[in-house]
Formats: C-alpha cells, sequence, structure tokens
C-alpha cells in the first residue's frame, strides 16, 4: 500500500513539474513576444523624430533660399506661410513623438508587473487615438491653408474637387498604413500577449498558494 502511495506521489510531482515547466515556457513566450512588439514601436518612433528632424532642416532650409529665388511677392508670401505652417507643427510633433517614445522605451516587460505593463500600454493606446485626431485635423487644416495660399478658388470646380480629392485620399492613405499598420497592430499583439500572461499568472499564483 505505501509502495503504491509513494508511485501515485511521485507521478503527481511529475505531472506538477510538468506543468510547472510549460507555464514557465508560455510566460516567457509572451513576455518575449510583447518586448518584440514595444521594441518596433520604439523604432518607428525613432524614425519618425528622425525624419521630422530632416523635414524642419529641409524647411529651415527653403525658408532661407525661397525669398531670393522667387520673385513675386504673392509667391513669396505663400512660401512663408506654408514654411511657418509645416515648421511649428513639425516641432510640435517631434515634441509629441520624443514623449511617447520615452514612455514605450521605459515600458519594461521583464522588470515590471503585468497589471503596471497592461496599465501603461493602454495609455500609450489612448495617447495614439490622440494623435490620429490630431494628425486628422493637421491634415485638414493643411488643406484649407492650402487651398487658400494657393488660390485654386480662382480655378474652375472641377480642378478644385480634384485637387482637394487627391489630397485627402492622400492623407487617408498615410493615416491608415502609419497608425493602422505600423502601430496598431503591434499593439494588439501587445494586448493579447498581456491577457495571456494576466490569465497565465493568475494560474501560477494558486500553484505557489499550494506549494506554500
Amino acid at each position: 500500500m505505501k509502495k503504491s502511495w509513494n508511485a501515485l506521489d511521485e507521478r503527481l510531482q511529475k505531472d506538477k513539474l510538468i506543468d510547472e515547466d510549460e507555464l514557465t515556457s508560455l510566460i516567457s513566450k509572451y513576455k518575449s513576444g510583447t518586448s518584440n512588439s514595444i521594441r518596433k514601436i520604439t523604432g518607428w518612433q525613432r524614425f519618425s523624430i528622425a525624419v521630422g528632424i530632416i523635414a524642419i532642416a529641409i524647411v529651415v532650409l527653403l525658408w532661407c533660399i525661397l525669398p531670393s529665388v522667387l520673385s513675386d511677392n504673392d509667391t513669396k508670401k505663400q512660401s512663408t506661410i506654408l514654411c511657418l505652417f509645416f515648421g511649428l507643427t513639425l516641432i510640435a510633433g517631434i515634441g509629441w513623438d520624443f514623449k511617447t517614445y520615452l514612455w514605450s522605451k521605459n515600458t519594461k516587460i521583464d522588470e515590471m508587473p503585468i497589471l503596471v505593463v497592461a496599465e501603461r500600454m493602454n495609455k500609450f493606446s489612448r495617447w495614439m487615438k490622440y494623435e490620429v485626431v490630431a494628425i486628422s485635423v493637421w491634415a485638414v487644416s493643411f488643406t484649407a491653408l492650402y487651398y487658400w495660399t494657393m488660390g485654386l478658388y480662382n480655378h474652375s470646380y472641377m480642378f478644385q474637387i480634384i485637387t482637394i480629392s487627391l489630397l485627402v485620399i492622400m492623407d487617408v492613405i498615410i493615416i491608415y498604413f502609419v497608425y493602422k499598420k505600423l502601430i496598431y497592430n503591434h499593439l494588439d499583439a501587445i494586448k493579447r500577449n498581456i491577457d495571456e500572461l494576466k490569465g497565465l499568472n493568475n494560474a501560477e499564483t494558486p500553484n505557489n498558494t499550494e506549494e506554500t
């Protein structure tokens, strides 16, 4: 009888060990997936900041060169207004990108509790929604400014409709590609991994309690 109990106990311990190993492997897998997605997001943010800095340099260069190249005063005025618009909005955009970049960069899945990581990424996701709204407002403002400064109202209605439609389509494609394909896909992956980690964490807690 004693031998039977010992054999049963060994089997249960072995099954428990396998379960714990699988649990550890799954936790490592989902943490790695979350970390990779965060790393890809921060990579795109660094790229965005670099592109913004280059764009500001180009705007400043145009600001310096165009007045000496252009002879028409109206054209000079139009170029000045557009350069100001691009310059100021680029500076604001880089500042915002740098803030969100530091937030995601400092989200450490291996060093923070799962709930803290989930809270930080939920906040980051809300910020991205605000950013999409801000980009949409920027696109509308640019289209209106371009319409006014370039005197599109002096052209035929068909020309106005085609030009504005092309600008809107271009804005929609850029917003969809950048945020849907490059940001939200990774955020969805992070959310799935964190949900799995929460479940595994809850499964791990009873095991630790039983051992105690």
